[in-house]
Formats: C-alpha cells, structure tokens, sequence
C-alpha cells in the first residue's frame, strides 16, 4: 500500500494506482485514431483525388532536387511532402498514411506492448501530415484535439522499444496525466464560458435546446424526441450544461478524489448525451478519453485481492469512491467534504440560474440572474486564479514524483528515477506556460498580461497543433429555422422538372430518416452544413461541387446518395430552405409518430443555375485551382497497385459500417486475450 492512502485528502494519484488508468488511456487513444484514419480513408478521392473536390496535389508543392529535407518540412511540416522521393501522387500518399495509420490504431488496440511512444508518435505524425494538407475540410476543432491530445499520448506512454517486456511504473506518470488533465479543463471550461461572452441571446436566456437538436449538423434518431422536450426542460438542461463546462471543471485540480470522479462522472454523463442525441463523430470519445484523467485504478476496480477479501460490498464501494480502506472516521470525514462542497457548487448554480420549482403546477422555471458585463468582470479575476490554482497543483504533482523517486530502492534506480522526473517535469512547466496563450483567450484583460515571450513561443510550435483554442457551440445557428441547401438539376432551366440530389446523412428530403453515423466524420455533409450558414463566394469548394456533378465525376458521386438522374443534367443548381421539425402529435403513442420528422419553407436562391460550360464557371474554378492537373509524372510501382485494389475493397462497405467492423475485430481479439489470461 502507497504510504499515506489513508489521508483525508490526498495530494496526488500516486504511479502504484494509475497504471491501468494510464492503459486504459492508451487502448481509448488507438482506438480513436484507428476511428479518425479510417473514416477519412474511406472519403479521400472524393475529396483530395486530382478529381476531387479540394486537390490535395494544389497544396503539396513540387521541390528541387537540391532541397533539404529540412527545407520541405519548414514549408509543409507534412509527409506529402515527399511525395517525389517516393513516387507516389500525393492523393494516393495520404491515402497510405491513413491506412498504416488505421492498422497501427487496429494493432495498438490489441497487443499493449505496441502502445508506446514511438508508435504514438507515428500516428500523431501521420495525422499531422494529412492536417496539414486537408484544407477546409480538416478544418474542425475535433482534429486539432485530437493532434494535442496525441501528443501528450507520446509522453503519457511508456518509451518502450523492446516490445516484448512489459512497461514497468514510472514516478513521473502523475505529472504526465496531469497535462491531459489540463487539457480537458481547457476544452471543457472555454467551451462553457465562450457561450456567455459571445453574447448569444439563447445561450443567456436559456433556450439554446430548443434550437439545437434540429438545427446540428447531422441529428440522431432520438434528435426529434429531444426536440420534443418541454421549455423548463430545456432550460434546465442548459444550466446543466454550464454547471458541467463551467463548474465542475474547477473540480479537476481539487486534492480530494471524490471530487474529482465526481467530476468525472458529469462529464462523461454529458458526452453520452450527446452521443445519443447527435452525431459528432470522434469527438465525444476524444473527450471521454482524457476525461479518464481524472480517476485512477482503484476507482476502474483494480482492488488488490487480499483487501477485496477481508471487505464487504459496501466497504469496496465507499473504497472506490472515497479512496483506501481505511477507518470509518475516515470514511466519513471524506463523505462529508464531498457533499460540502457538491452541495454548495450546485446551491450556487440554482441561485445563479434562478432555478425554482412550484409542485402545484408541476413546473420549473429558470432564468440567469446576473449580467453579462458582471459575468466578465467575475471572469476577468477567475482566469488568472484558475491559471495560478492549476499552476500550483502541478507543482504539487512535480514534488510528489520528486519523493517518490527518492523511496526508490538502489543508488543508481534513484538516480534514473530522479532524471527522468526533472526531465518530464520541465516538459510539463514547459506545455503549461505555452498553453496559457491559447487558455487566456477566454478573457483579453489576462491574455494581455501574458509575457511576450511565451506568446513567441507559443507562435513557434502553433505551426504543429501543440497546443489550441477551443470553444464549441460559441452562437446558436437555426434561431428561424435550420438552413439546409438543396441541389437540384434539370435539363430544363425554364419548365424544369428539378430533381433533388440526396446526400448521404444530412436532412435533405423530407421522409429521409435519420441514423447514426458516430464515429464516422462524413466530411461533405459537414461543410454542406457550414455553407447553408453563409454564401457561396465564400465557399468556393461548392461551386466546384456543382461542376462535379454536371460532368457526372464517379469519385465525387460515392460522396453522395446515387443521383436521380441517368446520366448528369444540363443544370445544376442550389435552394436554401428552412427545416423544422414537426410538432409530436398527441393523439399517437410515443412511437407510433408519422414517418417525416421534417417540415421545409423555400426562402432564397442560394446558387444560380450553372451548366458545365459555363466559360465564367471554367474562369472562376481555375481561379481557386481547382481544374489545376498533376505537374509531375509518377512511374506506376506495385504498391499502386494494392492501394488500388483496397480501395475496391472498403468501397463495398458502408464508412460507419467499416469503422464499427474494425473496432469490434480488435475489441474481440482483446477480449480473447484477456480471457487466456
């Protein structure tokens, strides 16, 4: 047992009691980068093929044969770059990258000794290098998490090179968890706090849920029943929501572990809503993933067998929850803390948030009581405490592994033990400070005291995603209704008829039923989404979509449903509508409700009908580089060849059906593992 288990609070998670959290971390991790690989697989020569709609060859420049490695990389920090020197077009290099980096993820998953830095720093280059040329359509803030929270995985893993021993406990792997940590406080309180400061109205009077579940991009099946929710529930769910982004986040650096699970468990609690109620690909995982940050193995079940024995049910669960097995003074002292201090954190929130609930009329009513130039006066003292409070904690951390590397049996384990922690602990300090730039963006007063120097700094590895900004769901879109584009052709402009092209899993005709495509990313749908929210000149890759379509091109076609037409239109052209879910009818049961959950009201010409030889479509396309061909010429190798008959392959199964294929293989090859253990 870890001297000290037995306190009140506890200062760190000791390395003895993270291991199996740290692996779990791992496992997640893999998983979640097989997910993001494989789903942009399965959508590059629709996308980056030379027929595509964003070329990746436009971006990818042609060198010298005198230029450096050095000099390609400082240009385009990317593996395309050296598309030349392996005599591979770029679109069929990143579709290499993907697939080693779907196989490693498969793989990783499987056998733990592969779950290493050095193979975590594979994926994470990989990944960076397909970032940094997939152009408006990797441009989602779920890529960028995923590039920081993979490079934090290469130091959280352990730098085992001989795969065949097993990775021993290391004192400095409180400090490492606690950069992920860090991490998801940053995602999580600015997610919160970017809904008040941007001022939208919904955000302050709670009523952002009565617009969002229709309004996302692509909704789930339970999206409609959720939209059907009474008003207070709606808006009790936005406090909820900003109890948990901005709450509980405050809990994350606190001593006491109940607190932190406490933490844990909200959180992880809101992701799963929103995987039920919305398709958001990768992104919940990734969250769920670094929310495991916050536990450790007691609390994950792993109890020693001896202690397990001599305890009962109840004691096992209080030990779980409030950590050791110690006395019940003990015991109680922590239960007591824990309710204080949950207790008060949600007593402020039902003041804060004006929550009242009358019993006659069954009915709850909230309504923010303080004022926006109030909120960012409060945020303006918060944030620098919060960074100082955050800063401490680390600290905390630092010494802790300190100790722990002095208890080490041995003069020369001491030694290594103690280089090793100062070594990751400037590392830590290091990631921290830099990372303040991007977490001080929540209040310009604390952005502007930031030294000029760690803003340089912070400029300096920007380039490669270290570290980000992030805030999701800043403003409410689909206050009047939900803007969706419809396309349509005809072979007559005049009396028509138009035929609607149907997209894969956005709304589109009206009886279309929804489904759920998590963790599968279809990238098209997603920028269809964005491109209904503003116009097409600044969407120029929607113009190119159209000429795609009039010239019937087979790679941008397996983006979407098969088209209505036999061969392609004269014309071609885009509506902008306003959806609406349709209201629950009382008279059915819950469901028994009718087959279209949609209703539309046409409200504009979004874009005017084209045909493809336009001489102003051909002008405006060459404009962007779109109708740019292949500059250089490629010999045809035999590795081609197998990437040609593999995209054969995966193109008879549907993305999300490959990516739940993958993971089920590598979750049962995992499972078979663990039982001949």
């Amino acid at each position: 047992r870890v001297p000290g288990e037995d306190r009140m609070v506890e200062m760190a998670i000791s390395p003895e009691k993270v291991q199996r959290t740290r692996q779990v971390f791992l496992w997640l991790m893999s998983c979640v980068y097989m997910w993001a690989f494989a789903s942009l697989y399965t959508q590059i020569p629709g996308l980056y093929g030379p027929n595509g709609l964003a070329p990746v060859h436009n971006v990818v420049p042609t060198h010298s044969d005198n230029s450096s490695w050095l000099e390609r990389l400082q240009s385009l920090p990317s593996i395309l770059t050296f598309h030349q020197d392996v005599q591979l077009p770029p679109h069929y290099l990143m579709e290499l990258c993907c697939l080693v980096g779907t196989l490693l993820g498969v793989f990783m998953m499987i056998f733990r000794a592969m779950r290493c830095s050095f193979m975590f720093l594979i994926l994470w280059i990989l990944y960076l290098s397909v970032y940094k040329v997939g152009q408006v359509f990797l441009w989602f803030q779920w890529d960028i998490l995923l590039l920081e929270a993979g490079f934090l995985t290469i130091v959280v893993a352990p730098f085992n090179l001989f795969f065949w021993k097993k990775p021993t406990v290391r004192c400095h792997d409180g400090i490492l968890l606690w950069l992920v940590r860090w991490l998801l406080f940053r995602l999580m309180f600015a997610s919160g706090v970017v809904k008040l400061t941007s001022h939208c109205p919904t955000w302050w009077d709670l009523t952002a849920l009565n617009y969002h579940y229709e309004s996302q991009c692509i909704p789930t099946p339970l999206s409609w029943y959720a939209h059907q929710l009474p008003d207070s529930v709606q808006k009790l769910s936005v406090v909820g929501t900003y109890f948990i982004e901005i709450v509980t986040p405050l809990l994350f650096f606190t001593p006491v572990r109940s607190l932190r699970i406490f933490a844990f468990g909200c959180q992880v609690l809101l992701q799963l809503l929103i995987i039920l109620t919305g398709n958001y690909n990768f992104f919940n995982m990734i969250t769920i993933t670094l929310c495991f940050s916050l536990v450790d193995d007691q609390f994950l079940g792993v109890i020693s067998q001896e202690s397990t024995q001599k305890s009962s049910l109840s004691q096992r669960i209080t030990a779980a929850l409030f950590g050791g097995l110690g006395s019940a003074v003990h015991s109680a002292g922590r239960l007591l803390i824990f309710v204080a201090v949950v207790g008060y954190i949600m007593a402020l929130t039902v003041y804060y948030f004006g929550i009242a609930i009358y019993v006659e009329s069954w009915n709850v009513v909230s309504a923010i009581r303080f004022t926006s130039s109030s909120f960012e006066s409060a945020l303006s003292i918060v944030v620098p405490l919060l960074a100082v409070y955050a800063a401490i904690s680390l600290v905390v951390e630092i010494s802790n592994a300190f100790l722990r590397s002095l208890s080490s049996s041995g003069l020369l384990n001491k030694l290594w033990s103690l280089l090793q922690v100062g070594l990751f602990a400037v590392i830590a300090l290091l990631l921290f400070t830099i990372s303040l730039v991007p977490y001080g963006v929540v209040d310009r007063t604390f952005h502007s005291t930031i030294p000029s120097e760690v803003k340089r700094l912070h400029d300096v590895v920007d380039h490669y995603s270290v570290t980000n900004q992030y805030g999701l769901f800043r403003r409410m879109t689909g206050v009047g209704g939900r803007p969706e584009l419809i396309v349509e052709g005809s072979d007559d402009m005049q009396d028509g008829p138009w035929k609607e092209y149907s997209f894969l899993y956005k709304p589109g005709q009206l009886d279309k039923a929804a489904t759920y495509v998590a963790p599968h990313q279809p990238r098209l749908d997603w920028q269809m989404w964005f491109a209904a929210l503003g116009s097409y000149q600044h969407n120029p890759w929607l113009v190119h979509l159209v000429y795609r379509l009039l010239i019937g091109q087979e790679e941008v076609l397996q983006l979407i449903a098969p088209p209505p037409f036999s061969k392609p239109p004269r014309f071609i052209r885009a509506q902008l509508y306003h959806y609406h879910y349709t209201s629950f009818d009382t008279s059915k049961s819950l469901f028994n409700q009718s087959e279209s959950t949609w209703h539309r009201e046409f409200k504009s010409e979004y874009l005017f009908p084209l045909t493809w030889d336009n001489p102003g479509l051909e002008e405006y396309l060459n404009k962007h580089n779109y109708l740019t061909p292949l500059n250089y010429e490629y010999p045809i190798p035999n590795i081609l060849s197998i990437l040609m008959h593999l995209r054969e392959y995966t193109n008879q199964l549907a993305p999300p059906t490959l990516l739940w294929t993958l993971f089920f293989t590598a979750l049962l090859c995992t499972s078979m593992q663990f039982l001949h253990k």
